[in-house]
């Protein structure tokens, strides 16, 4: 199957075989796509479309503030839904063009004075009028189905609304291009010498590391700011982009510093930890410049870099002359660039709070989901001769890639046993998980805001007690997913349902739900095993929900909300404190879909036991898939190194021959000698 058609099946299952929302369901797979490669963070899809002054289309598909950069990101789109599509040059000025529109035309305030006051396109034109003035910049996406004609060399940038406007165009071939690096992020070449000529003096590192090397250098306060001001936060690691975008950047001991000792600012500060997966080098005069820098990422010290840009920005006349940045830069491997950065990230940034087991893919958190999701099948349903999978996606591109390594033949086999509709990314997981766990206003922020608030929990679960992630800590959360997704489908269809605010309906509604369940039902529990049984909830369930959702509309559209943007009044916990004291009665009926307390302990005591079992089945499947080269690098690297005991080393030697088979111990004993290689950069954790 070809990148095209697999993207085109991918939005036809989101749009539920519903030609109405092919728009929404195509804007929503590929504004995901963006946030997963951390091009946006936490977009907002909806589309809007409406006439405007001198009877101007205008439209767009959705929006994302960046407070990191203080940027604005417009997601505009062309959606062909035909094999072999182009996108012209004047096609691309049409579409930006009418993105520019509605916000020009919205910060004027001529759309809020002018459409019907109730539509969601004023409601956004009022809410982007209103907030104007904390943007910095605006960034227009423009994302399409189609390939990018060969004519459309650049777009330049301009002005919107009295704002720098900057345009890019993310069409078939540059969404294939991503799903098809190893870094999983849209590469970004920084060529130092647009600011430094002769390009950046550095000192390179003594070591000789088989995945890293090092570099120091002092960076001019003027270039980080102007590289900020051109890349924005695709500069900043993931973690770091949320911890700003949490917690505010002006760091006022920093402007105070830039202000009046501008001298002293290199005393002072801490300085930067960042990663590339490429340095360019230039050797002159027994010295050594860093002429490029490719998918530069900023670790540690994202709060000077963004406070550096903001104090330019304040006044024109200001000026960053004499302030200078020690930088650490770490150089990884591509293929190794989300683990060992993300090692990087954990260790080198102290101020960040980042989960430990549950954040990062590699997590043993992760790790057993994955392993359970392979294993574990679904109850075949009517008329099918064989159960399914539901296939955890614990790394981007896990799905395609382990499908894509099977022979023609069995991949067949592998869509029948892991159906494309159930692949769970992991921060859909998170976002399941909490539409249930009554916190519709988290899962109302973006999926990856959503994903580090389920991060603290998830890792609070598995330090108290790790066997709690087992075969029913599964089949439960794949019900919560068959939930979601079959309210979501049923709220589509319903005739009280016009068009906006679907994911944040339906969150509302699940929370609603088990709200409800454990205040008027306090001594049962939602039957989650019936579902996973069926693979889909009873139609008095499916019945009671959409009521539910019907009411979830009217908290979220209430036109006595104290927030008149719908999408910004969902992530309020107000907004969920007025969903909870709305009023509902469940119907006694729904006792049947019920589980007493008493019983689902006992199911969770034999859970656990069942976990114990099979944690060591898996230890020993775990083992025999490890390929002879990586035991190699292990014994040879790890012994020499002091991580391998001599009993690891004895059992390793055994393991290593073809056709042994570990017992549990022995595979337990090996998994630690591994994961111990892995944490010291001898082998990536992927190999086992």
């Amino acid at each position: 199957m070809s990148f095209e058609d697999d993207l085109r099946d991918s939005i036809a299952i989101r749009a539920e075989g519903s030609s109405s929302f092919r728009i929404q369901a195509f804007a929503e797979e590929l504004a995901e796509r963006l946030e997963v490669a951390e091009v946006v963070f936490d977009v907002s899809v909806e589309s809007l479309r409406c006439t405007g002054r001198n009877r101007r289309n205008l439209e767009l598909l959705g929006y994302a503030e960046d407070p990191a950069d203080d940027s604005l990101v417009i997601l505009v789109g062309s959606y062909f839904d035909s094999p072999g599509a182009v996108l012209n040059m004047t096609e691309a000025k049409r579409v930006f063009g009418a993105g520019a529109g509605f916000l020009e035309q919205s910060a004027d305030g001529w759309l809020g004075d002018n459409l019907e006051i109730s539509s969601k396109e004023a409601e956004y034109s009022i809410y982007f009028k209103k907030h104007f003035s904390r943007f910095e910049r605006i960034k227009f996406i423009l994302i399409t189905d189609a390939t990018m004609s060969s004519t459309i060399k650049a777009i330049p940038s301009d002005e919107v609304a009295g704002k720098p406007a900057s345009y890019s165009i993310w069409d078939l071939r540059r969404f294939e291009e991503l799903a098809n690096s190893d870094s999983g992020r849209d590469d970004i070449h920084v060529d130092l010498t647009t600011w430094l000529p002769d390009g950046l003096p550095c000192l390179e590192g003594a070591e000789s590391g088989q995945h890293a090397r090092s570099y120091l250098a002092v960076l001019p306060g003027r270039l980080l700011a102007d590289v900020f001001r051109e890349y924005g936060s695709q500069l900043l690691e993931s973690n770091v982009r949320t911890f700003l975008s949490a917690r505010g950047k002006v760091n006022k001991g920093i402007q105070y510093t830039l202000a009046q000792e501008p001298d002293m600012f290199l005393a002072y500060n801490n300085g930067l930890t960042t990663t590339a997966t490429g340095v360019t080098l230039e050797r002159r005069g027994g010295a050594a410049f860093i002429t490029a820098i490719d998918n530069w990422q900023i670790v540690n010290g994202g709060q000077t870099t963004s406070s550096l840009a903001y104090f330019m920005r304040q006044a024109k006349d200001r000026s960053l002359d004499g302030v200078f940045v020690q930088m650490k830069l770490v150089t990884v491997e591509p293929d190794q660039a989300a683990d060992l950065v993300s090692k990087v990230s954990r260790f080198a940034n102290s101020q960040n709070k980042v989960s430990e087991a549950d954040f990062f893919s590699n997590s043993p958190f992760h790790v057993r989901l994955e392993q359970i999701s392979l294993r574990l099948k679904a109850p075949a349903l009517e008329g099918m001769q064989f159960g399914t999978g539901w296939f955890y996606e614990r790394t981007r591109g896990q799905y395609e890639n382990t499908r894509n390594a099977r022979t023609a033949s069995e991949q067949k086999r592998f869509d029948l046993e892991f159906p494309k509709s159930q692949k769970i990314m992991k921060t859909d997981w998170a976002k399941y998980a909490f539409a249930w766990g009554k916190r519709p206003h988290d899962v109302s922020k973006g999926a990856q805001s959503n994903f580090m608030a389920y991060a603290v929990e998830a890792d609070a679960i598995w330090d108290n007690n790790d066997q709690a992630i087992n075969d029913a800590y599964f089949r439960t959360n794949v019900a919560k997913v068959i939930m979601f997704n079959q309210l979501r489908a049923a709220v589509m269809k319903s005739p009280w349902y016009g068009t906006g605010y679907l994911a944040n309906i339906v969150a509302y509604a699940m929370s609603k739900f088990a709200f409800e369940i454990e205040a008027q039902f306090p001594s049962s529990r939602f039957d989650f095993d019936a579902v996973w049984n069926r693979q889909s909830l009873s139609a008095e369930t499916e019945e009671v929900l959409l009521e539910i959702a019907n009411l979830m509309q009217k908290v979220l559209t209430d036109p006595g909300r104290p927030q008149s943007n719908v999408t910004q009044w969902a992530k309020q916990v107000a907004c969920w404190d007025s969903a909870k004291d709305s009023p509902f009665v469940l119907p006694r009926g729904i006792e049947v879909d019920l589980v007493s307390r008493s019983d689902e302990k006992t199911a969770q005591v034999a859970a656990r036991r069942e976990r114990q079992v099979d944690s060591g089945f898996e230890a020993i499947g775990r083992v025999l898939k490890v390929k002879p080269d990586v035991w190699s690098t292990v014994l040879r690297e790890g012994v020499r190194g002091g991580l391998i005991s001599p009993t690891e080393r004895g059992i390793i030697e055994r393991i290593a021959v073809p056709g042994t088979v570990p017992t549990e111990r022995q595979a337990a004993r090996a998994l630690l000698a591994l994961e111990r290689s892995a944490e010291n950069a001898l082998i990536s954790h992927d190999a086992y």
